[in-house]
This record gives structure tokens, sequence and C-alpha cells, in this order.
């Protein structure tokens, strides 16, 4: 029997957060949005920053994807509601190619800029650089392990990382669930040695461990695409055929690069995981093709992200634990995913960019999602720790108050969507 999903929702990041559904939304001149099944809400609050078009870029993969088109999607529309000129860069897996939209757009005079990385190398050249220039900067996702923002220097603001691990073992342990807790498990990672892919597959092996009647026969690279991941369950398929009782993708495109092949052998009723959450997965969710994806909700993220780095340039200071974040998330199943498409992907913008922001409300922000300090001995746990390593001295002070930040998060997170 899988887990409770209200349990698993809490452990997820999830906390006591609930739908509120209504026959129609305020839209913020004050109509009303023709989606049933979108979330009541109150008008959003009035502007307090604007940034009279200062440019703010976002650098990141690629819109050509559905992760990453809802990643942009959100960054503009937070952008946008600060009252900045929006500057989107994609590069398509090119490291190389980030740096130098980078270095192009400080030259420009960009001051601003958030980001996700192709891989997690790129990131100490663009850190330093930003600390160089007195640009400011916030990251999600890579990172290189054991590095942290204080290595680089205060225009470095705050890295951002979902609590991958974490994650992963309650998808996982759902997904065992779904098999009946044994069987035949198939595990299609992403890229090997980016961030997530390792934390991912340590989440995994976890759960494996505390379920030892489910066994991992293959585990092979998707690459984060349908394509590669295609191919590499059809090879095993020709090994183990009708014998495979589960599949665990590393990202949705994975999932359903696992759900295709399957397909073309006619093999039917295989549970499979996902993680991103992306529109175009929950039709297969509905129709029960896969069973369930965590959303990271990269709307959010990339909007959160943007408000983090408009804030330090406007002169918000933040605690030495605001520097490094943990951020909340939900798994969509057949259970909620009615529920999750009416909410964020309507027309209407759900979120308040506006009190998201510490410079509009220093006293009554609101994250708009589960955010906590990070803790770096368990984000890296996947990596040896390097030879004389020492936590820097600032992270080292301020650690021990870190359930006092959490709390001080969770005390300001009101907008609870989902």
């Amino acid at each position: 029997m899988a887990i409770d999903r209200r349990n698993f929702l809490r452990v997820a990041g999830m906390a006591g957060a609930s739908l509120a559904l209504g026959a129609c939304a305020k839209d913020d001149g004050g109509g009303s949005a023709n989606n049933a099944a979108a979330p009541s809400m109150s008008p959003k609050s009035k502007p307090v920053v604007d940034l009279k078009g200062e440019p703010v870029a976002a650098l990141f993969t690629s819109l050509n994807n559905d992760y990453y088109a809802s990643w942009g999607l959100g960054a503009e529309r937070a952008v946008k509601a600060l009252g900045g000129d929006y500057r989107a860069f994609t590069n398509e897996g090119d490291a190389a190619r980030q740096i130098s939209q980078f270095e192009q757009q400080v030259q420009d005079g960009v001051k601003i800029f958030f980001m996700t990385a192709p891989d997690p190398a790129n990131v100490p050249t663009i850190a330093k650089l930003a600390n160089q220039k007195k640009v400011f900067l916030t990251n999600t996702w890579e990172m290189v392990p054991w590095t942290t923002p204080f290595d680089y220097g205060p225009s470095y603001v705050t890295y951002f990382t979902t609590d991958t691990v974490s994650l992963a073992y309650d998808v996982a342990t759902d997904l065992f669930g779904q098999m009946g807790n044994k069987g035949n498990l198939v595990h299609l990672t992403g890229h090997p040695g980016s961030t997530p892919d390792s934390q991912r597959t340590l989440g995994l092996d976890r759960a494996l461990k505390d379920n030892p009647d489910v066994k991992l026969i293959a585990r092979q690279p998707g690459e984060w695409n349908r394509d590669d991941a295609r191919t590499a369950m059809a090879g095993i398929i020709t090994k183990y055929g009708s014998d495979i009782n589960g599949v665990f993708g590393q990202n949705d495109d994975v999932a359903i690069g696992a759900m295709n092949a399957l397909n073309e052998q006619s093999i039917t009723g295989v549970p499979i995981t996902g993680v991103d959450g992306n529109k175009g997965t929950m039709d297969f969710i509905k129709s029960g093709a896969i069973y369930g994806s965590y959303s990271t909700f990269p709307f959010w993220n990339a909007g959160f992200s943007a408000v983090r780095a408009i804030d330090a340039f406007l002169g918000v200071k933040f605690d030495p634990l605001e520097r490094q974040l943990f951020t909340g998330g939900a798994f969509i199943t057949k259970d909620n995913v009615d529920a999750y498409l009416g909410t964020f992907f309507g027309e209407q913008d759900v979120f308040d960019w506006q009190l998201m922001s510490r410079k509009a409300h220093p006293d009554d922000w609101d994250p708009q999602n589960k955010v906590w300090p990070l803790d770096v001995d368990a984000m890296w746990s996947f990596a040896p720790k390097p030879k004389g390593w020492t936590e820097p001295e600032a992270y080292a002070k301020a650690k021990g108050n870190a359930d006092e930040e959490a709390a001080e998060y969770e005390s300001h997170w009101k907008i609870k969507l989902l």
C-alpha cells in the first residue's frame, strides 16, 4: 500500500496546505477568471517596489522543454511584477555559452541576475565574476559539492535547491507501495555528475535499503531527455521484458521516455514516477500511464530567485542561514492532479510577487512556499568531504539557529496554494 498521501505531502515540504477551490478567482483588475478549478484568492497587494525598467537577467537552460518553459514563465512574471526589464538567456546545455552571456550582460550594465546552470562546473566562474563586478546573483539547483555562497562573497546572494535526497526517498517509497513493496525496479538517471542527479540517486538508494524486497535490476543514464531514456529503457526491456515491476525516472522527460519504450513493447501496468511536475506529464498521470511526479514548482523557483536578487540589489540584507535554502514542492498523482493543473497552469498568475519581496513588505512578507535553511552536511552527503574542508565561519556561527530560522519562514508562509 502506498504511504498516506497527506503524510507524504507533509514530509515533502507542503505541510498543512490544502487547496481552496472556488468557482472563480479575482484577477488583478477585480474581474473574474473563467477557470472553475482556480483557487479563490484575495486581490494581490499593491505595488511597492518599482524597478522602473532596471534590467534583470535570467540565465537558464532552454525554452524547448516543459520544465524550463514553466521556469521562464515564473521568471518573467516576477520581474515584471516588480517593474523590471526582463531579459532571458538560454544556453541549451552549453556552460561556456552561459558564462559568455553573463559577461556580456555585465558589460551592458545589468546588475541583477538569477540562474540555473547546465553543469555545476561553471557556477564558480560566474559566482567569482559576480563578486568582482559587484552584481547580484542567485542560483538554483547546480553547485559544486561542498561549496557555498560564502566561498565567493556577498554578491552571490543565495543558493536554492529542493531537498532532493528527501524527495527522492519519499517518491521511491510511494512507488514501492504501488509495486506491493516487492519486485524488480528500473532506475533511469539524469546526467551523471549533476547535483540533482547525484542527490536523487542517493535518496532512491536509501529507500531501497529500507525496502529489501524491492530489487534494483538496472540503472542507466536517461540524460534528462525522452530520447536517451527511451533508448536506455528499450535495452533494459530486451533483457528483462515483463519482469519489470516499477520505474523510477530521474525527471519527467526520463519517465516519459521509459513509458514510451514500455508502450512500444505492449507492456502495461508498470508504475512509473518522475520529478518536475511538468504540465505535459499531467495527462499521463490522469490516464494512469505514469503514476506520479514530484513538482518542484519551477514557476515559483524562478520567481522567488528573481525576487531575492532584486531585494539584494535594493539593499535588503539577509541572515547567513538565508544564503543557502531548501525549498518545498508536492507529489502529484491522480489524487491531486486536477487541483494542481487548475491552480498553477491557468491564465491567472497565482503568486503575489510584491508580497514575496522583503523590500516591499519587510514585516509581512510571504514566501508562498515552504522554505528552510539548507543543512550543508545533508546537502552534500553523497560526495566525499574534501580533505581539510571546514564550514564557512558565518555559517558555523549561525547554524545553531536553523530551527528558529525555519520557524520564521513557516510563520510568514500564509498563502498556501496546494
